[in-house]
């Protein structure tokens, strides 16, 4: 999100926390509808916005409006993934998570609700740049879980009537054909948000944050681009 920065273009897939779990429509990963989802979630000010990235060469870096404070990547599930993150959690599960406590993490016990999730994660790690109108879905969700940890966020978030509604209203629009709640769909969302100048993935299927070995320097906010 650069004034928000989204790579784009796609729907999500699902998560695998509690057996049985709701399903959602699946976001389309353009920003035109991610930034209805916005207005549709609650968020008041208009200064930051999803934009598509379409390169990563300096010059067309250059093109993205700053600040840029989260970034969104969209990207097809293949096996090779799965093997990669099946290797994540044996690492995790073997090391104590490496993480500030200052970020806010939910993990995904919704299916195909991983475009939400995205988006809940890049407003929320920087509540600082946004105005939630306090009578819509995501000031309420945020407030009722902010103390809680990812799992409970998780399980509160299946009983969200009101996040469902504003996902669902949004995943009817767009460019490609609505996708049905039911159907299988092998794209995912996962958030890259600076959080006190290191950067963190935030993918809902993974237990926990992760650490990146990228520093984000004070002035210079397209390293989350980098």
């Amino acid at each position: 999100m650069s004034t928000a920065a989204e790579i784009s273009v796609s729907a999500a897939n699902a998560g695998e926390l509690n057996q049985p779990k709701p399903r959602w429509m699946p976001l389309e990963g353009n920003p035109e509808v991610l930034n209805k989802y916005l207005k549709n979630l609650g968020v008041k000010n208009d200064d930051y916005e999803f934009v598509e990235v379409i390169g990563f060469d300096e010059e067309l870096l250059a093109f993205v409006p700053q600040p840029v404070c989260a970034v969104l990547l969209v990207f097809p599930i293949t096996e090779e993934h799965e093997k990669h993150r099946r290797h994540e959690f044996e690492e995790a599960a073997q090391t104590p998570p490496d993480y500030s406590q200052a970020i806010y993490f939910l993990r995904q016990s919704v299916g195909n609700a991983c475009g939400s999730i995205a988006v809940v994660h890049s407003i929320a790690n920087n509540l600082e740049k946004f105005q939630l109108d306090s009578h819509k879905a995501l000031a309420h969700f945020l407030e009722t879980t902010k103390l809680m940890t990812p799992e409970q966020r998780a399980e509160h978030l299946k009983h969200a009537l009101d996040m469902a509604t504003a996902n669902d209203e949004i995943a009817e629009e767009g460019d490609s054909r609505i996708i049905d709640r039911d159907e299988h769909v092998n794209l995912h969302f996962v958030c890259f948000v600076n959080v006190n100048n290191e950067l963190y993935e935030l993918d809902g299927r993974h237990p926990h944050p992760i650490k990146h070995s990228v520093k984000i320097h004070p002035g210079q906010p397209l390293d989350l681009l980098r």
